[in-house]
């Protein structure tokens, strides 16, 4: 009896969802396109993923408190630009990537300060300084990529490896480990489900909620900006358009991930499994040929369904917590 419940409680659990669904799309894109199953394939879905799992580690924490960041993508493409324009004028790579780094600093810094400072909503002040950065980042290449001048070694951060082993794993690895560490075993990771589950009794509690959300927007700006010298590194160049769709892809793997946009619940673990099921279905469409505004559409149905599932299982463990209460009071 105890082996069956401990079984129904697996198969409920959205980290043994995804691991099924995620396994599920590997046979099936398997067998719809042969050059799928291959280690070459593979390890261009790592490096995709590792982006996506950098910087969807450290928005699960900022999530978790009820807040979100929609500036992500326009961040990456920024710090991606000013890494590659100051590489190309002779600035060494090393202080090219602190000063992409230090632009992820200020987008958290201006997100952090407009939400606990002036108590926008997350909404209104992600979404300004998503067009913010993407006009920048225009501005200061004149709508071009940069595609000359491209230093040596510009591209080891995305396709290097160390001992023969990918940067791209050891960086999925390293994040992942790094940010399930700080959300299972630190204060911050602590203080950031207490405040999204109760932020009136965590601020009761002697928690300072305020400044653990400003810190974490601006951990995801830094993370968003790294993720950018990753993508500069990758496809050799500077791109404006990079990360157009960025922040959704995050947004979609955490949410996948079984962690709700009320706050108060969520896993790095589960992000992990979301951000492969992500990387996994838009490597896998794109091999079959499925058009790109198939994929968006698909993408959106994804979210919607995510986020309904998400609000079913709140509601259902809202609920277990509330009936016990109701028991012992009558």
């Amino acid at each position: 009896m105890k082996q069956a419940r401990l079984t129904v409680a697996m198969f409920k659990d959205p980290k043994f969802i995804l691991l099924g669904i995620l396994i599920g799309f590997t046979v099936i894109f398997s067998i719809l396109s042969p050059s799928f199953f291959q280690v070459e394939n593979f390890y261009n879905m790592f490096k995709q993923s590792a982006m996506i799992i950098i910087t969807a580690s450290g928005a699960t924490l900022l999530m978790m408190t009820g807040n979100f960041d929609l500036s992500t993508g326009s961040n990456l493409a920024f710090a991606s630009m000013l890494y590659t324009l100051l590489a190309t004028h002779g600035v060494p790579m090393f202080l090219s990537a602190i000063a992409g780094l230090l632009c992820g600093v200020c987008f958290g810094i201006i997100n952090g300060t407009l939400i606990v400072r002036y108590n926008l909503p997350p909404f209104i002040a992600t979404l300004g300084m998503m067009y913010v950065g993407r006009g920048l980042t225009l501005i200061a290449c004149d709508g071009k990529s940069i595609r000359t001048n491209i230093p040596e070694h510009f591209d080891f951060l995305a396709h290097g490896t160390v001992f023969g082993v990918p940067l791209a794993v050891l960086f999925i690895i390293a994040f992942a480990v790094i940010f399930w560490f700080v959300q299972t075993r630190t204060l911050l990771g602590k203080y950031a489900l207490a405040i999204g589950g109760n932020k009136n009794a965590a601020f009761f509690s002697g928690i300072n909620a305020g400044a653990v959300i400003f810190w974490l927007y601006i951990i995801v700006g830094i993370l968003a900006a790294f993720s950018g010298l990753m993508t500069a590194s990758r496809i050799g160049a500077g791109d404006p358009r990079s990360g157009e769709s960025f922040f959704f892809d995050v947004i979609v793997a955490i949410l996948l991930g079984g962690t709700s946009l009320k706050g108060g619940k969520g896993t790095v673990a589960g992000t992990l499994l979301g951000a492969l099921v992500v990387t996994v279905l838009g490597n896998g469409l794109d091999m079959v040929n499925v058009l790109p505004f198939w994929q968006q559409v698909l993408k959106g149905v994804i979210l919607v369904l995510a986020v309904l599932m998400n609000e079913k299982l709140f509601s259902r463990d809202h609920k277990k917590v509330l009936v016990p209460r109701a028991v012992t009071t009558t």
